[in-house]
């Protein structure tokens, strides 16, 4: 596996040994400047409803929160409402940046101005999924990977994709289409995030053409697609499904609440993600952004929060120590696992959207 961001071992390495309820979502109005104002767009589970309340009490700062569960619709609203955005800060996840970037939809962030800056994690302060032309783009939060998770009380071990394709699980898998299209190329020896397909549409037609028309011959594996993690959650808490592909945030949650939930990374290997606050391009409260941001890292208990709310790993320091054994143990995985973890890259990420969004469509539509 090529290693091609320079600090991604010492990350794979805290997300394997490290790592509620969220403020209720308020309507966002029209966006005007207002330093006692704060909109957040972000994903469930993200923030924990006591530092929101303590943080408005503290500064007098109301956080507005829009909560989103797709990066495609959070960038087609900042899109639409271009220099007049309804939001301050959104949550973007590290291989969508570049198109988010690509529509001046995003300002870079002044580290200086957060004085809190140093209580992020090592591996996170200069992570290059985040930093364009020297400048800093986003609050890093949480990391997770694209996972493999199965029952334990109704399935064999497995350490392969394979397991999603056996027939003795015929109608008890699950997985989001868009995600898994990329984890079958990897599956079937191609490359799921067309590095390897730069000036080369045809072999990259190819290859997902190959992971469409695989997923359609095996289509009546899955009991029914899913879109987010609270559904795959519900699905697997109801024993709707045995099998299924899904962030590691939300199988680890199932895992520290005890359900007999396995998450593991398969032989064939996996893509790793970086969320991020970022700081949106004319955002009408930038003072109280930067407040916010502030008072987001100056206490590692709220990072463990973020952790046993969303299952995914913490980027602040001191967040392991705060974890119990089972939270530790639900977001931790064995080394050689760790290593099968490529961070999604941001070269070509055009031509795979385009042609992953039609496969997707095809799929759907057989």
């Amino acid at each position: 596996m090529t290693l091609r961001n320079p600090t991604r071992r010492t990350t794979l390495k805290m997300m394997g040994t490290s790592a509620g309820l969220i403020a209720a979502p308020s309507i966002i109005r029209p966006a005007y400047a207002q330093s006692n104002v704060l909109n957040i767009t972000t994903y469930d589970k993200f923030l924990p409803e006591g530092f929101v309340e303590q943080f408005e009490k503290d500064t007098g700062i109301e956080v507005r929160i829009r909560l989103t569960d797709d990066q495609g619709k959070q960038y087609n609203l900042l899109a639409a409402e271009g220099a007049d955005p309804t939001t301050d800060i959104v949550t973007v996840a590290g291989h969508r940046l570049s198109q988010f970037m690509a529509s001046d939809l995003l300002q870079p962030i002044d580290p200086s101005r957060i004085s809190t800056w140093d209580n992020l994690a090592g591996p996170y302060k200069g992570a290059p999924q985040l930093i364009r032309k020297g400048e800093v783009y986003g609050i890093p939060l949480l990391a997770g990977f694209e996972g493999m998770v199965r029952n334990t009380d109704y399935t064999k071990p497995s350490d392969s994709w394979g397991l999603m394709f056996d027939p003795e699980y015929k109608g008890f898998t699950t997985y989001i289409i868009s995600d898994f299209v990329s984890i079958t190329m990897k599956y079937l020896g191609y490359d799921g995030d067309f590095v390897a397909y730069v000036d080369k549409p045809e072999e990259a037609q190819a290859a997902v053409n190959a992971a469409r028309d695989f997923l359609i011959e095996h289509k009546d594996m899955v009991r029914k697609f899913y879109d987010g993690g609270a559904e795959v959650q519900q699905m697997l808490v109801n024993e709707d499904v045995y099998v299924a592909q899904t962030w590691s945030g939300p199988a680890a949650k199932l895992i520290m609440d005890g359900f007999p939930i396995e998450l593991s990374i398969p032989k064939e290997g996996t893509y790793g993600f970086l969320y991020s606050f970022n700081l949106v391009n004319h955002a009408p409260n930038v003072d109280a952004a930067y407040t916010f941001f502030s008072a987001l890292l100056a206490n590692p208990e709220v990072g463990a929060a973020m952790t046993r709310q969303s299952g995914f790993a913490s980027a602040f320091s001191g967040v392991d120590q705060l974890l119990t054994d089972r939270e530790r143990a639900a977001i931790a995985l064995p080394e050689e696992q760790i290593a099968r973890i490529q961070f999604f890259a941001e070269e070509n990420r055009d031509m795979k959207n385009e042609m992953i969004d039609r496969a997707v469509a095809e799929i759907k539509a057989a």
